[in-house]
């Protein structure tokens, strides 16, 4: 009888220490921050002028976007309303033509302009075009690059563009998904940090159109 009494007692001391350290160990639950608060804390980041004012006004995407940690977290359904609302938005030049002046688009992806979250624009000067894109990405041998975004060098091999099919259907509906991808990268990765060039007007159709045949055209830097 006095074994069992003793065995009790043991039971329900250690199932009161576990209770308790189970209390200890729950996380505390965190509070979700006010939209006002990040409007305020954007806002106090830049200066007062007007010209300042569109870079924190959410568009539909970004508004989707900001609902989740990530693209991983995202439900497909989010996923699809951001890619067809940026797929609405892209524009192609005038000539219809996705693939221009492969030198013209090398001057474009070198210039170390363009990205500047704290300037009126994208650039300091609406004159200095540029993809600033060597700050992402490695595109020809031997010039640093960095590597948050993929590795682009012989981007255009990689498409299979060669001079023998550079004007067959294939090859144009190859040419337009890269042209689609640098005018809006949300139109293929949703929320990516990648810069939306053409939808945002830093760059314009023909200025994109150049930097799709630097990366893609057989005889550019990029694909030697």
């Amino acid at each position: 009888m006095k074994k069992g009494l003793i065995l009790t007692g043991l039971f329900v001391l250690v199932a009161g220490v576990v209770q308790a350290q189970q209390k200890k160990v729950q996380p505390k639950k965190e509070q979700a921050v006010k939209q006002e608060e990040v409007m305020q804390v954007l806002k106090s980041g830049l200066s007062s002028d007007p010209r300042f004012a569109w870079k924190i006004k959410q568009d539909e995407a970004q508004r989707i976007c900001s609902q989740y940690p990530s693209r991983e977290e995202m439900p497909a359904s989010a996923v699809q309303k951001v890619i067809q609302l940026s797929q609405a938005e892209i524009k192609y030049p005038q000539w219809g033509i996705y693939m221009g002046d492969w030198k013209e688009g090398k001057k474009l992806v070198d210039s170390p302009r363009g990205g500047r979250y704290a300037s009126y624009g994208f650039s300091d000067k609406p004159t200095d075009k540029g993809g600033n894109c060597y700050a992402c990405h490695l595109i020809e041998k031997g010039v640093p690059g960095g590597t948050m975004g993929p590795n682009l060098y012989q981007y255009g091999k990689r498409w299979n563009i060669t001079k023998e099919n550079l004007n067959s259907p294939e090859t144009v509906e190859k040419i337009k998904s890269v042209y689609n991808i640098v005018y809006n990268s949300w139109s293929a990765f949703p929320c990516s940090s990648m810069p939306r060039f053409g939808y945002h007007g830093n760059l314009s159709p023909e200025d994109i159109a150049n930097i799709v045949a630097y990366l893609l055209h057989p005889e550019s830097p990029v694909n030697k």
